[in-house]
């Protein structure tokens, strides 16, 4: 008899599951529309796009300051004729190019992973996008588009030419698109909130999306998972005990509607301003992975999509039985 010895516990039998990605080059599309524009290209987009055409536009308005009066069309010559615009089409293009491969083949894997825990929800289509370096993902109903131009690789020339943060431009590589790509797909498929808005329930949210990103990259490092560096991983796993004694010693903390108390331990930036600068920002998430992780470990018999069916974070919590040393 074979034994297996994977001890991934992640890793589930998905081979068999039939799985066909394509990476639709909306940005070529855009591209083609605003250097020669015509009224029949335009309805052929809006035929073969729908709502996100218009969604993607009336956004560039809001980016090149372009009133609303001015016909679609001219917004995507404008837009495409802009210097800094067209060597962001030319860079994502060539990051498409080197990595298009690798890139359809780890998504094509996740959603073999997708059809496991969800057969009867269909696959989001995908399109390739420039946004101005304003999205990573853009999310509208049935579809996810992909900002190349957040993907040009953190030692860019054009990342430091506009002065972005180290934290951020550390991220912006080609192989962390799977990962953004597959939070993007749990946000927009799973957006209901718990019934709480305190800061614990925030934590536990955005655990559920981390869970479901590790389920459906089982063999991604936590690194790109989290957006982290070793070092900063390190310290999390070495601290965890110790972030959990702040959080629960700490007045009220845990159970703050405060928005400015959740955006400091749940958005990102160069560190958690409450512990050292060897942390990352977004501890409240970290933690709150491992809350649902805890649960998932000892509520064997809830699947993933009950996960998601909950609507109490105090549910979550009860039967988490976390207790970091």
């Amino acid at each position: 008899m074979a034994v297996s010895c994977d001890r991934n516990p992640y890793h589930k039998p998905v081979s068999d599951i039939s799985v066909s990605v394509e990476m639709v080059p909306f940005h070529t599309d855009i591209q083609d529309l605003g250097t020669t524009p015509t009224a029949e290209k335009y309805v052929a987009l809006q035929q073969k796009y729908g709502e996100f055409l218009s969604l993607y536009l009336q956004d560039i308005r809001r980016t090149m300051m372009i009133a609303d009066s001015v016909p679609d069309v001219v917004v995507a010559q404008q837009f495409v004729h802009d210097e800094w615009m067209a060597e962001l089409f030319r860079l994502g293009d060539s990051v498409l190019l080197a990595n298009k491969s690798v890139l359809v083949s780890k998504i094509e894997h996740a959603f073999q992973y997708y059809k496991y825990y969800f057969p009867n929800k269909e696959l989001p289509k995908l399109y390739t996008m420039i946004s101005g370096v304003n999205y990573s993902m853009l999310i509208d109903s049935g579809c996810v588009a992909i900002g190349l131009d957040k993907y040009l690789g953190s030692q860019c020339s054009f990342y430091n030419s506009v002065n972005m943060e180290s934290y951020i431009r550390r991220n912006l590589n080609p192989e962390k698109i799977p990962a953004d790509l597959m939070r993007a797909v749990a946000e927009g498929e799973f957006s209901g909130a718990f019934e709480e808005d305190y800061l614990l329930a925030g934590m536990i949210q955005c655990g559920r999306y981390q869970y479901f990103m590790k389920c459906m990259l089982p063999d991604e490092p936590d690194t790109l998972l989290w957006g982290f560096t070793k070092k900063q991983l390190d310290f999390c796993e070495q601290s965890e005990g110790e972030f959990w004694k702040f959080f629960i010693g700490t007045d009220n903390v845990l159970f703050s509607t405060d928005r400015m108390v959740q955006k400091r331990f749940l958005d990102d930036g160069p560190f958690t301003v409450v512990f050292t600068k060897d942390s990352p920002a977004r501890i409240g998430q970290w933690l709150g992975y491992k809350i649902v992780e805890s649960y998932m470990k000892n509520n064997p018999q809830v699947t993933l999509e009950d996960l998601f069916s909950i609507q109490s974070s105090k549910e979550i919590m009860s039967k988490a039985k976390y207790n970091p040393k």
